[in-house]
């Protein structure tokens, strides 16, 4: 009898063991461990800095007292600031592989300015780049179920203000302003974090070329004092900019769905 009560006894326990054991492999810190499935909507904010270059060639020509002429040169300067927006996608995983479309649009303070002087004559031309947004392709493959590396690139797009001045202690200052929404491409990468299983956080750099902007300078037509042979001076050219830009930024971005895709 004894034995038979020892046995029934050993027997509950190692069900009981069993049981137990069932549970905890269901516990929410098993779940924290699946994979997590990149599938899905997502939208988010982000935030960085830009480094942008606007490289200034100008072209002048025109006639003194009716002999013609013609100058160029070229001058570069940076265009920095903060920026911030906003970005959407959405990702299909294949095993590894996370492929998607993603969407961002950015406010920016950056600006800068070029100037150059020649004798007593001096040019000076300011820049702003007041928003861009881009719309991307991306790539990229799972290091571990929670991490992804990704290349991104596609058309991008944004608009440039500028406002050029000349000045000559002769014919005093000349000024003209310009603006335009240029598009071009952009190229970059990044690496994304799933947080949990809805949240994402990432670091991510962005190359673009917005292409060239012209603007036109004149016509001008001045007649100079010069004693009994004043000086006529007519002149008209063109300023071409050419604007690249670097971006390093931080977003986090909400992902719609719960659902968990395993590896193979």
């Amino acid at each position: 009898m004894q034995t038979y009560l020892r046995g029934e006894l050993m027997r509950r326990s190692t069900t009981t063991i069993g049981l137990a054991l069932s549970l905890w492999s269901a516990s929410p810190a098993d779940a924290y461990e699946r994979p997590f499935a990149w599938t899905g909507l997502y939208v988010g904010v982000n935030a960085g800095y830009s480094w942008g270059r606007a490289s200034a060639d100008v072209s002048v020509s025109g006639t003194v007292n009716q002999e013609p002429f013609e100058a160029s040169g070229s001058r570069s300067g940076d265009v920095n600031g903060w920026l911030g927006g906003g970005q959407i996608g959405y990702n299909w995983q294949s095993q590894r592989w996370v492929y998607g479309i993603e969407a961002d649009f950015q406010g920016t303070g950056q600006d800068g300015t070029i100037s150059a002087c020649v004798d007593l004559a001096c040019a000076k031309a300011s820049y702003e780049l007041d928003w861009f947004g881009t719309l991307r392709g991306r790539v990229g493959y799972l290091l571990e179920p929670r991490a992804l590396l990704y290349l991104t690139g596609g058309l991008a797009y944004g608009h440039l203000s500028a406002d050029f001045s000349a000045s000559h202690p002769s014919i005093g200052t000349v000024s003209i302003s310009d603006s335009a929404t240029k598009a071009g491409w952009v190229i970059g990468g990044g690496l994304e974090w799933a947080l949990s299983a809805n949240w994402m956080v990432r670091a991510e750099y962005l190359y673009m070329d917005f292409g060239s902007m012209r603007t036109k300078l004149g016509p001008v037509s001045e007649t100079i004092p010069n004693g009994e042979f004043p000086t006529e001076v007519s002149a008209s050219g063109t300023v071409r900019t050419d604007f690249t830009d670097q971006i390093v930024r931080l977003g986090l971005s909400y992902k719609f769905g719960e659902a968990y895709a395993p590896l193979k």
